[in-house]
């Protein structure tokens, strides 16, 4: 099993992506967010997005997710996720 799947298989995770994300929307710019919670999908080996936001203490604290399970993304797509 990787560190990964030892990690992260079968619970939550919050993905940091370093700043707020903009879209489109009905023609107005909206913020989206930079952080996203990661959900497994039941009987499935995948996750899914179930929430999006731009403060990461309330969004923790909202789904019970330590620290180690926060990843960030790094310069040139660089994927930074602590991995004891």
């Amino acid at each position: 099993m990787s560190q990964w799947d030892e990690l992260m298989q079968g619970k939550l995770f919050i993905t940091d992506l370093g700043e707020n994300r903009h879209a489109e929307i009905d023609g107005m710019d909206t913020v989206v967010g930079r952080y996203a919670v990661w959900a497994p999908i039941r009987n499935a080996d995948r996750h899914q997005i179930i929430e999006v936001g731009c403060e990461l203490p309330p969004l923790a604290e909202k789904y019970n997710i330590p620290q180690e399970r926060i990843c960030t993304l790094g310069q040139g797509g660089e994927n930074k996720c602590k991995l004891n």
